[in-house]
C-alpha cells in the first residue's frame, strides 16, 4: 500500500506522540495546562526497542467526563525513583476517540540503556513506573537475552507463567537477565467458551461483552467495543500489566486477535468463511490502540500504523483489501551485530483453507493426507502445471476443485518477497524469525500400517502445514541464495516442540536449511485435551495412538506417535515397551522432530550471541488455579544451535532435561 498524502494525514491525527529527548526538560513543563484526575488500570507498557527510540504505552481512564480529551503528563528518566530531574517531561492528551489510549514515541536515547517512565495527572493520579530499554547500536556484539511467548487466553488458566518469568528473573544477575519478550501471537481470545472441552468450567469467566455474539457453546466479539473489552479485561490482570511494566514487548498477531482460523477479512466460523471487513478493521483498531509497536516510524519498511477506511462501499474484494489494508504489521528490529528480528503477518494476505472440513471424510480417508494437501495447495501448479481433473480417492470421480486454482499463500507475494529479500540482505548472524506458526511437519506416517493402503495424514492445516508450497518455496530460496542462521519462533498449537526444517517435509533426505522453536500457550489449554477429545470420538483405533490409560492418569501416547511413528504408538499403546517403540521409530514423516510436549503451559528464554543460540523451554506446573506464589517449574528441555554458514546445516542438539522430564523422554525402561 502507498501512502499517500491524505494517509498521511490520517497518520499524523493519530494517538501516537513523536517526542525526542534533546535539550534538559523544563523544570514546569505543565504550567498553565489543565491536567486532569486519572486512573491507569491497564498499567503500563512499552515496544519495539530501537537504538534511539521506545514506543511507551498507557491507558488514562477519566474520573469523572469521559466524553472529552484529557491531558496527561508523561516523565522520562534514568532514576527508577524520579528523584532527579527528568531526562523528558511532556504533557500529551488521550482521546476518547482512542479509548483514552496514549502511544508516545522517544527518541534522541542512547543504546543498550535502561529507562524508567510514568504518566501522571491532577491531583496526585499516577501510573506504576514502568521499566524499558533501547536496543543495541548495530555494532554492538554483546549476547542478547529474551522469553518469547503464546497464546494467553484469559478464561482457561491464571497467569503464572507471567509471574514465575518475572520473579525467576529479577533473582538473576543484570547481565542474564531478559532485555524484551517476543510475543508470538493469540494475545487476547475473542472466543470465550462456556466450558472447557470436556465439559469442566474454566478458570475465570471474562465480563460480558458490550455488543457480542452468544452462541450454544461460547461467545465472541464482533465491535471495536467488544476488542477494547477483551484488551481492557486482559491487562487488568497484575502479572501481565507486571510483564508490560518490566520488559519491552516485541509482537506480532494470530488469529484470535481477530477471529478463529480467519485469513484476510474472513472468519471461519461453523466452517464457512464469512467476509467481516468491519470487524477486521475494528480488530486491528484495538490492536494497535492496545499493543505499542514501531511501525510507521520505520524507515524504508512496509509497515504503518492504523489508517480507518471506509470498507462499507464496493464489492466484497474492495471491501476485503480495506480492512486489510487498515493496518500494516510486518516488519524488521533489529538487535546489535548478530541478530536481526523479522516479523511476519500469517493472517492477513494468506489465501483461504485448501480443503473444505469434510472432504476427507467423504472420499473415504481417516484425515486430510499429505498428498491431497499437496493437490489443493498447489492447484493449478501442482504436477509441473498438469494438475488431475478429478481426485485420486473414493471412486474416483470427484471433481478437483483446485485445478484452476492458484498456489495457496500464507504470506501473500508481496510480504513474501520481503521476507526473503531482507533475510538475504542480512548481515546479522541469526535471523530471528517471529512466525506465529509452527513449521515443523507435524504428520501421521499412515503408510507405515501395513495392509491398509493409507497414506501420510496432517494434523493441521490451518498452520504450515496447509501451505506447503509458500514453505518449499521459501526453503528453496534460503537454500539457494545460501542464507544462514535462520530461527523461526513460532507459537499457535498449545505445545511445546523443536526441531531442524528441511528444504521440503516431503523430502526427508535433503539437509535441513533451518530451525523451529514452536512454544506452547502460557495460559491456553494444551492441545493434548482436544486431541483427547478428538479420540474418545468414533475414531476406532485412532485413540491408541493418542493415549493410554494408567491409572487415573493418561499417558501421552501421542508424542511417542509423532516422535516414533503410528506403528510405535499402538505398540506402546498395547505394550507399554518403550524399548520396542524406539525400536520401531522414528518417523519418518516428521524427519527433524526432536521434541513434543502437548501436555504443559509454559514460556521460552532464549539467548543469542556470535557463536551459538541456546533455548529453554519452561513446563510449568498446573496454571488452571489461582494463586499466592508462582507456580514452580515442572521441568526445562535445554537445546543449543551452533552458528553455521550457508554451505553447512543447523545442527541442534537436545532436548536435555532437568527436573521430571515429559512422557517419554523420562519413563522406565522396559
Amino acid at each position: 500500500m502507498t501512502l499517500n498524502r491524505r494517509h498521511m494525514l490520517k497518520l499524523l491525527a493519530s494517538s501516537t506522540f513523536f517526542l525526542s529527548v534533546g535539550a534538559r526538560a523544563s523544570n514546569h513543563p505543565a504550567t498553565g495546562v489543565n491536567l486532569h484526575r486519572l486512573a491507569f488500570p491497564q498499567g503500563v507498557a512499552s515496544g519495539d526497542p530501537q537504538p534511539d527510540g521506545i514506543m511507551l504505552w498507557t491507558r488514562a481512564q477519566p474520573q469523572g467526563d469521559t466524553g472529552s480529551p484529557v491531558n496527561l503528563l508523561l516523565q522520562l528518566s534514568t532514576d527508577k525513583t524520579f528523584t532527579e530531574t527528568p531526562l523528558m517531561e511532556e504533557v500529551l492528551q488521550a482521546k476518547p476517540e482512542t479509548d483514552f489510549t496514549v502511544r508516545a514515541y522517544v527518541d534522541g536515547l542512547s543504546p543498550g540503556k535502561h529507562y524508567y517512565y510514568r504518566f501522571l495527572g491532577a491531583e496526585g493520579s499516577a501510573s506504576r513506573v514502568g521499566r524499558t530499554r533501547t536496543a543495541p547500536d548495530p555494532d554492538d556484539a554483546t549476547p542478547v537475552n529474551f522469553g518469547f511467548t503464546s497464546c494467553q487466553n484469559f478464561e482457561q488458566a491464571f497467569y503464572g507463567g507471567w509471574a514465575r518469568m518475572l520473579e525467576d528473573d529479577r533473582a538473576l544477575p543484570e547481565g542474564q537477565r531478559l532485555q524484551f519478550i517476543l510475543h508470538l501471537g493469540d494475545f487476547i481470545y475473542e472466543r470465550c467458551w462456556h466450558t472447557r472441552i470436556d465439559g469442566s468450567p474454566q478458570s475465570r469467566t471474562l465480563p460480558p461483552f458490550p455488543d457480542g455474539v452468544t452462541t450454544d457453546e461460547n461467545r465472541y466479539a464482533i465491535s471495536l467495543a467488544d476488542y477494547r473489552h477483551l484488551y481492557r479485561t486482559y491487562l487488568d490482570d497484575p502479572h501481565l500489566q507486571d510483564a508490560r511494566a518490566n520488559w519491552p514487548f516485541i509482537c506480532t498477531w494470530d488469529d484470535h486477535e481477530f477471529a478463529n482460523n480467519a485469513f484476510q477479512a474472513y472468519s471461519t466460523y461453523a466452517d464457512k468463511a464469512l467476509l467481516e471487513p468491519r470487524r477486521k478493521q475494528d480488530a486491528n483498531q484495538a490492536w494497535f490502540e492496545y499493543i505499542p509497536t514501531v511501525l510507521s516510524e520505520l524507515k524504508g519498511q512496509p509497515a504503518y500504523d492504523f489508517i480507518p477506511e471506509d470498507v462499507s462501499t464496493g464489492d466484497n474484494s474492495q471491501r476485503n483489501a480495506a480492512a486489510v489494508d487498515s493496518l500494516c504489521i510486518y516488519r524488521k528490529l533489529n538487535w546489535g551485530k548478530h541478530v536481526d528480528i523479522l516479523l511476519t503477518d500469517g493472517r492477513s494476505y494468506r489465501s483461504p483453507a485448501c480443503l473444505p472440513t469434510g472432504l476427507s471424510k467423504s472420499l473415504g480417508l481417516p484425515m486430510d493426507t499429505v498428498k491431497l494437501v499437496a493437490l489443493a495447495d498447489e492447484g493449478a501448479a501442482y504436477n509441473g502445471g498438469n494438475p488431475p481433473a478429478t481426485l485420486p480417492y473414493g471412486d474416483g470421480n470427484t471433481a478437483n476443485a483446485a485445478r484452476d486454482r492458484a498456489p495457496g499463500s500464507m504470506l501473500g507475494r508481496q510480504q513474501r518477497e520481503w521476507l526473503l529479500d531482507t533475510l538475504a540482505g542480512s548481515t546479522a548472524t541469526w535471523k530471528l524469525w517471529g512466525n506465529a506458526m509452527p513449521l515443523i511437519p507435524m504428520r501421521l506416517d499412515t503408510s507405515s500400517l501395513p495392509f491398509l493402503d493409507y497414506e501420510d495424514s496432517i494434523i493441521n492445516i490451518d498452520g504450515w502445514a496447509g501451505y506447503p508450497h509458500e514453505q518449499m518455496i521459501l526453503m528453496d530460496q534460503v537454500e539457494a541464495r545460501g542464507i544462514s542462521g535462520i530461527v523461526s519462533f513460532s507459537g499457535d498449537h498449545h505445545l511445546h516442540a523443536a526441531g531442524t526444517i528441511n528444504r521440503s517435509a516431503s523430502e526427508p533426505n535433503t539437509p535441513p536449511v533451518a530451525v523451529d522453536f514452536t512454544i506452547g500457550g502460557i495460559a491456553s489449554s494444551p492441545v493434548f485435551s482436544d486431541i483427547v477429545e478428538a479420540a474418545r470420538g468414533d475414531h476406532g483405533e485412532f485413540s491408541r495412538l493418542v493415549y493410554r490409560e494408567d491409572g487415573q492418569e493418561l499417558e501421552p501416547v501421542w508424542h511417542i506417535t509423532m516422535l516414533q511413528g503410528v506403528l510405535a504408538g499402538m505398540t506402546y499403546s498395547r505394550s507399554s515397551s518403550q524399548a520396542l517403540a524406539r525400536w520401531l521409530g522414528p518417523n519418518p514423516a516428521n524427519t527433524g522432530l526432536q521434541y513434543m510436549d502437548t501436555t504443559t503451559n509454559g514460556y521460552g528464554l532464549a539467548r543469542m550471541d556470535a557463536k551459538a543460540v541456546t533455548v529453554v523451554y519452561k513446563a510449568l506446573e498446573d496454571c488452571t488455579r489461582d494463586f499466592e506464589t508462582p507456580p514452580a517449574i515442572r521441568y526445562t528441555a535445554r537445546f543449543e544451535l551452533p552458528a553455521w554458514t550457508g554451505d553447512d546445516a543447523p545442527e541442534l542438539t537436545g532436548p536435555i532435561f532437568t527436573g521430571e522430564a515429559p512422557f517419554p523422554f523420562a519413563s522406565k525402561e522396559n
